[in-house]
């Protein structure tokens, strides 16, 4: 790897959420993934489960997930065992820190289409559960590490995820007044909290708002504006 992609490398692991440096714009997350996958210093490779969470969680379906996507012929024999015990660690992570069960599943299911996934997590469940020294694909990892750098990446204080909230529920907020005015944010919220609407409002949400929402939730639509905002 020249210096070149090494630093744009370690830009996209910081967007991403393992900030070795500052971010930068995001990639394709798949992509980043497998360079980790790739990579021979633990201390990178290391940060391969917090990259997955905030992939997931960033996007409601990767192209991992797709059903025609087989590890093996994309990334070779020898990193798509790699990739295995990287997804099998992912999940005993994610199931010891408490995320979100949705994202459990679907990285469980990503780890299924590795060969031997199952196996490779019941291989490594017990080390891992006892901190003991972990082989991923010929590269020996520190249970402890992966640990230790999942929560300060992921898990968080309890002051930073309180931060975090306000910021997101902040960005949220500004994001919905570009689209809807203050009588349909209104409106969002009283659907969303199951609120009684009055038959004005009940009429108004379904012929004005409601067609607005269909088309945010169409994904040829977040398609397209995912492609206009990279080009």
């Amino acid at each position: 790897m020249t210096t070149k992609d090494r630093h744009v490398f370690l830009e996209q692991l910081a967007a991403y959420g393992y900030p070795v440096l500052e971010p930068a714009a995001p990639r394709d997350p798949e992509a980043l993934l497998q360079s980790l996958v790739r990579q021979k210093e633990p201390r990178l490779v290391e940060g391969f489960p917090v990259v997955l969470l905030n992939a997931l969680r960033e996007r409601a379906s990767l192209r991992w997930e797709v059903r025609a996507w087989d590890p093996a012929r994309e990334l070779g024999a020898t990193a798509s065992q790699r990739l295995a015990g990287l997804l099998a660690v992912s999940c005993l992570l994610f199931r010891l820190f408490g995320v979100e069960s949705a994202l459990q599943e679907r990285a469980l299911k990503v780890l299924s289409k590795c060969k031997g996934g199952a196996d490779t997590l019941k291989h490594l469940e017990a080390p891992f559960l006892k901190s003991e020294p972990l082989l991923l694909g010929g590269l020996k990892m520190s249970a402890d590490r992966l640990k230790s750098t999942f929560r300060k990446y992921s898990v968080g204080t309890p002051e930073r995820r309180e931060r975090d909230d306000r910021t997101h529920a902040l960005e949220l907020e500004l994001l919905l007044s570009t689209l809807f005015t203050p009588r349909q944010k209104e409106l969002l919220r009283k659907r969303a909290e199951r609120a009684e609407m009055t038959n004005t409002e009940r009429t108004y949400f379904y012929r004005t708002v409601n067609k607005r929402l269909k088309a945010l939730a169409n994904e040829e639509v977040h398609q397209l504006a995912r492609r206009l905002l990279n080009r």
